[in-house]
């Protein structure tokens, strides 16, 4: 069988297995399968605990709870079903969102987003298992958790507002920014402004952000989260507003976050030009150390050579060293021969010292042969 063939196989087999292991609900819809799923967990659950659980439509190249082990199976990475990914290796297509019920106080506790093709114990809860719901019926639940007075269900509003971004569905940008134009109070306002973040980019999302930040009427957290989001912009028309933000803003914290998303941006040509002029004149050395740090993000030669010039010059012994680990970030074939040769002649030892530690962290031979090398002299 084609190799592909059979991890689909095993993977549909694994689905399988586990969703066998759930209680199956009926009802005519959502809302009917959780009243069931309810009056079914009062009478039977031992403990008066039990999850609502059902499947939904999931926007591809998001990666959620899930699992890596490299080529060798010795590095074992999971992501814990709180924040996403966007990796089209690894994405995530069968998500299931969990609502643990308690009888005692009558209410949902906690929700949960699982991916439905790992195993888990689920707390040794038994799942009540409302099946595959149409987004319509699921998106209009979970806005229901975020609009809701309730007290007992405020504490569930983030994870709604989560599992409504990771939705495949033309909605989910609109419920998001309705919400942030309300406004929610904080901090369930800034998790959607985080959300929309991270849905596929927009001309009217950026403009949005761009707004938020600009507004001193804002809250320093919505005002964080806002430029973080539009950060996550990578369109070469986002440059110009990102530079503009790092110009008139005032703060620290919004100025770098600003250049982490110069750093970002596909119009490498530009993008590293104006990193370098701040890395060279900016007055505020922790923004300049911010600047090498996105440099450090950005393919080219142009970059690289900053870097270089950096490490090499009479800059600051501070900025030496976050060049030296910014270029440690880069891809080994262009870092290593750098970093041997910082680590083997740089006059001050500080900046050697980082160089060495940035090597170790490569795992690469010439690196290892480096070391071999110095541990001889001694």
């Amino acid at each position: 069988m084609n190799p592909a063939l059979a991890l689909l196989a095993l993977i549909v087999v694994l689905f399988a297995q586990q969703t066998k292991t759930f209680i199956p609900v009926e009802g005519a819809n959502l809302k009917a399968k959780i009243d069931a799923a309810i009056a079914a967990g009062k009478t039977n659950a031992a403990n008066g605990r039990f999850w609502v659980a059902y499947q939904f439509e999931v926007r591809p190249g998001v990666a959620v709870d899930f699992e890596i082990v490299d080529s060798t199976g010795s590095v074992y990475i999971t992501s814990d079903g709180t924040s996403m990914m966007f990796d089209q290796r690894n994405e995530t297509r069968e998500l299931g969102l969990f609502l643990m019920y308690d009888a005692p106080r009558e209410s949902f506790i906690r929700a949960d987003i699982y991916n439905l093709r790992r195993t888990h114990e689920y707390s040794n809860y038994p799942v009540y298992w409302a099946g595959r719901i149409s987004n319509e019926e699921s998106l209009n639940f979970l806005k229901s958790i975020v609009d809701s007075p309730a007290p007992q269900l405020n504490r569930l509003a983030e994870r709604a507002m989560f599992a409504i971004a990771l939705h495949d569905d033309a909605r989910v940008d609109g419920l998001l920014t309705e919400m942030i134009r309300r406004p929610l109070v904080e901090p369930l306002r800034s998790r959607a402004i985080h959300w929309l973040g991270n849905t596929p980019e927009t001309a009217a999302k950026n403009t949005l952000f761009a707004e938020i930040v600009r507004n001193n009427q804002e809250s320093t957290e919505a005002r964080h989260a806002a430029m973080s989001a539009l950060a996550m912009s990578r369109s070469a028309a986002a440059l110009p507003l990102l530079e503009n933000l790092f110009e008139t803003m005032t703060t620290r914290e919004l100025k770098r976050r600003a250049l982490t998303g110069i750093g970002r941006n596909d119009n490498n040509e530009a993008a590293a030009t104006y990193l370098i002029r701040v890395a060279e004149s900016e007055k505020d050395m922790e923004l300049r150390k911010s600047a090498i740090a996105s440099l450090g993000r950005i393919a080219g030669q142009k970059s690289l050579g900053a870097l270089t010039g950096t490490v090499d010059g009479d800059a600051d012994i501070e900025l030496q060293k976050q060049a030296v680990v910014a270029i440690g970030r880069r891809p080994k074939d262009e870092a290593i021969p750098i970093l041997i040769r910082t680590a083997r002649n740089h006059p001050k030892m500080p900046i050697r010292k980082v160089a060495i530690q940035m090597l170790g962290q490569t795992g690469d031979e010439r690196a290892v042969a480096f070391f071999r090398e110095l541990l001889s002299k001694d």
